[in-house]
């Protein structure tokens, strides 16, 4: 057994590392519903800070921007630090008015050297040019709409 163990690894330790490149060649694979970078609607947002205070990763801190916003007297908004985030949705489920809203962009494409960069500021919550919206808040509450079938076992409760 313990000649086995050291051929083995005399076998991989002779063998050319195999290295991965990023960014690769290649497109990542997405679904229909691949959870990337955030996208705010400024005039929908009106500061209630509820995304804030799900985000489990604590990602995500209120601040001020300039500009007339009449739905936001406060001016407050949120500002997304992606190298916090863990992209769970959250914040989007739960935004009363629809604010935020996920996109196809995942790390391919906010792939970057500085980490300053990944500090996104309400203004730079813009939707990028190569991605789409994927995620909405109708994403997570289409299911809990439908009412269950009553010939399928399940039981509407009333």
């Amino acid at each position: 057994m313990v000649v086995a163990s050291i051929s083995n690894s005399l076998k991989y330790l002779l063998r050319k590392p195999y290295t991965r490149q990023v960014p690769r060649i290649d497109k990542p694979f997405k679904t229909p519903v691949t959870r990337g970078s955030h996208v705010l609607d400024m005039l929908k947002c009106t500061g209630c800070s509820m995304c804030q205070q799900v985000c489990p990763a604590n990602a995500i801190d209120m601040v001020t921007a300039d500009g007339d916003y009449p739905q936001n007297p406060r001016k407050r908004f949120p500002r997304i630090d992606l190298h916090k985030c863990t992209f769970c949705g959250l914040c989007v489920e739960y935004c009363p008015f629809n604010a935020l809203s996920m996109t196809t962009a995942t790390g391919y494409e906010l792939f970057t050297v500085d980490k300053s960069t990944l500090l996104r500021q309400p203004v730079e919550l813009k939707l990028l040019p190569n991605a789409s919206i994927t995620i909405t808040k109708s994403y997570f509450t289409l299911p809990y709409s439908k009412s269950y079938q009553q010939g399928s076992g399940d039981k509407e409760v009333s």
